[in-house]
């Protein structure tokens, strides 16, 4: 009797088994979509809504929810921060008792990311840390779409998403897009590893991602941290007309640039971002090195070490207002275009382009830059070395250092944007510059033009490269020992025609130089030699005059004094006039013509006398080169001598003969 019972028993604990299995088959599971929502919106503390539920059990319970979405944070203007048209999980067993799915379907999902002005983010459940979605080891995504906005970042994104599975491999996400950053148009595609990685707010999440903005192109293939965007690591492209459109998207000021591409490994780490062991090109320029931006402080601070082995100064036009680069070679951007035609149709020669005094205030930068082999036109240069320093708005050029024509030239420069307008201050210094191969014409026919050397300070104030000249005080002091210069260019100055005929028959010859002296003052912008003076063996010419750099104007006179009698020279002087743009250099009318006049005249009562003014006696004395030096060092505040080298003793004359 007792044993009989057990097959009952079976077969009621089969019976009830078998119940509850056709009750579960037959649940109406969609009456849970309500308590289920209401469960989802207590947890993340959002709306939660649940258009249907079914489930399907087995080895692999099935559950799909139709039409779910979730409500926006409490600031935001758009209700709804995510939605989609269906989403299916799948359990095994193990992961159904733990109520954590294994894999995911999103089908149409449509979310919207975003961050308040205050920074705060939509997607941050920070009550009891809730994560957007359940842990789960694989998501796909069918025909998705991902929005972003930041008032900070001036973005308005939209990204269209799908997962693409290879075999054999884990499944990628693929994405494309179009909208604003930084309130520039910008285009987007790439790859990631799909958006469950997004769920380890601190891991490095894979990205690769090529966006293009009109012509600036940047293509990123590296990690990026989901819980700091910004902290990014891998090699970054950047390809574009102009450095300075990268601001602030690069978040430090840039001047313009001609076309560049570089390639170097980015990252970010404690508020500063890297771009290390970069190279490319900048217009004609290579450069490479690393820089580093720390935005960790009030005050972003960049830190550069660059080089390069074949520069071209062009490429620097933007520091000061100039239309950067070769045009013919690399195109401009429209804002550069605009300031070219300007400057075409100005009678101006000086950039008039007014500095960035704000971006000057709120930065401060320390650039190092190394120019081996530097083009400035057909002047030689090398080895410049540059280091530039903004603190507190405060730039330093200290020192800016090259070689120029087998001499060397230093110089150091203070500007204080603090002050309006800027203030600058700076001196020059300049040895061995052998000026023959700055102006070749007026080197001899075989022999060097000597070397020359100097010393300027100065003070100016102005928010222009022209208006720091327009109002530049100061002096200066040059000079240059011996050397060897053409014959016909020295007598020219003079007008000496019967000599200037003589050498263009017979060959130009070569005329020593004993000493070339000029000491400058600048009151206001206008440039005065209070001494001026060249000899050599054919003439002593001395020059007076201004140049305007107000009025962009030269109104400068050389009169040439012969050392050799003729027959016929007309004595000048030589004036140089007109502007910066269109100078002029030409005979002064008046005296020439009180000369010829004369000439007329005494030729009316007996033509013999008609020579009489044209004759020059060449008595011009040789001139005491050691003490127009000292005297143009006393004039200028300059205590050491300008050039180094051998000089005559003090109050010597030349001993050298006159030409025949």
């Amino acid at each position: 009797m007792a044993l009989s019972r057990y097959p009952r028993y079976a077969l009621i604990a089969a019976g009830l088994v078998a119940a509850l299995a056709l009750a579960i088959a037959l649940f109406p599971w969609h009456v849970l979509r309500g308590p289920l929502a209401s469960y989802a919106s207590y947890r993340l503390h959002r709306d939660v809504t649940i258009g249907d539920l079914d489930v399907a059990l087995g080895r692999i319970t099935r559950v799909q929810l139709d039409d779910v979405a979730i409500g926006n944070a409490p600031w935001s203007s758009d209700p709804r921060m995510a939605q989609a048209s269906r989403m299916v999980l799948f359990f095994s067993v193990g992961a159904l008792l733990k109520a954590e799915p294994d894999y995911m379907q999103l089908a149409e999902p449509d979310v919207l990311l975003e961050r308040n002005a205050e920074g705060a983010a939509n997607w941050r459940f920070d009550v009891d840390g809730t994560p957007l979605w359940p842990a789960v080891t694989a998501i796909d995504v069918d025909r998705g779409i991902i929005r972003y906005r930041d008032p900070a970042l001036r973005a308005d994104l939209r990204v269209s998403l799908q997962t693409q599975a290879t075999e054999g491999e884990p499944s990628s996400l693929r994405f494309s897009g179009r909208g604003k950053l930084r309130g520039e148009a910008v285009e987007l595609e790439g790859r990631s590893q799909g958006l469950v990685a997004l769920r380890r707010d601190g891991d490095p999440y894979l990205l690769a991602i090529d966006a293009r903005s009109g012509r600036t192109a940047v293509k990123f293939d590296g990690t990026i941290v989901p819980g700091d965007p910004e902290n990014v690591r891998g090699t970054l492209q950047l390809r574009g007309p102009d450095l300075s459109l990268l601001y602030p998207i690069v978040p430090a000021p840039l001047p313009w640039t001609p076309a560049y591409s570089l390639t170097g490994e980015l990252a970010h780490a404690k508020g500063a971002w890297t771009f290390r062991r970069f190279k490319g090109v900048v217009g004609d320029s290579d450069l490479s090195g690393d820089v580093e931006i720390n935005v960790s402080t009030p005050r972003a601070k960049t830190t550069a070490d660059l080089a390069s082995a074949r520069f071209n100064y062009k490429d620097l036009g933007g520091f000061v207002g100039l239309p950067p680069g070769e045009p013919l070679s690399h195109p401009q951007t429209a804002e550069q275009q605009q300031e070219a035609r300007r400057r075409a149709v100005s009678s101006r020669v000086l950039p008039q382009k007014p500095f960035d005094i704000a971006k000057l205030r709120e930065y401060d930068a320390d650039v190092r830059f190394h120019g081996t082999s530097v083009k400035w036109g057909d002047v030689p240069m090398d080895n410049l070395v540059a280091n530039l320093t903004l603190q507190d708005g405060v730039l330093h050029f200290d020192p800016l250092d090259f070689g120029i024509a087998d001499g060397h030239v230093v110089s150091n420069v203070v500007m204080d944007v603090n002050h309006r307008p800027t203030q600058a201050q700076g001196q020059v210094q300049a040895r061995n510059v052998e000026l023959k191969r700055i102006f070749p014409r007026l080197g001899a026919p075989q022999g060097s033009a000597g070397r020359i050397g100097g010393r300027a300070r100065f003070r100016t104030e102005g928010d222009s490269v022209a208006q720091l000249f327009a109002a530049m005080d100061g002096e200066a002091a040059v000079s240059m020992r011996g050397g060897e210069t053409s014959t016909l260019a020295l007598v020219m100055t003079n007008l000496d025609i019967a000599r200037a005929a003589t050498l263009l028959l017979k060959g130009d010859e070569t005329a020593e130089i004993s000493c070339a002296v000029a000491a400058l003052h600048a009151n206001a912008g206008v440039v005065q030699p209070d001494l001026l003076v060249i000899d050599s063996t054919a003439e002593v010419i001395t020059g007076e005059g201004t140049v305007n750099f107000r009025e962009e104007r030269y109104d400068l006179r050389l009169k040439g004094d012969s050392k050799r009698a003729s027959l016929l020279a007309l004595r000048g002087p030589i004036v140089i006039g007109g502007t910066f743009k269109t100078p002029t250099v030409g005979p002064a009318l008046g005296p020439l013509a009180a000369r010829v006049g004369a000439s007329v005249g005494l030729g009316a009562l007996a033509p013999p006398l008609a020579i009489l003014p044209l004759i020059d006696l060449g008595d011009a004395a040789d001139v005491d080169c050691r003490a127009v030096d000292e005297e143009a060092r006393v004039r200028t505040g300059t205590t050491e001598r300008i050039v180094r080298g051998p000089a005559a003793p003090s109050g010597a004359k030349s001993t050298r003969k006159k030409p025949s």
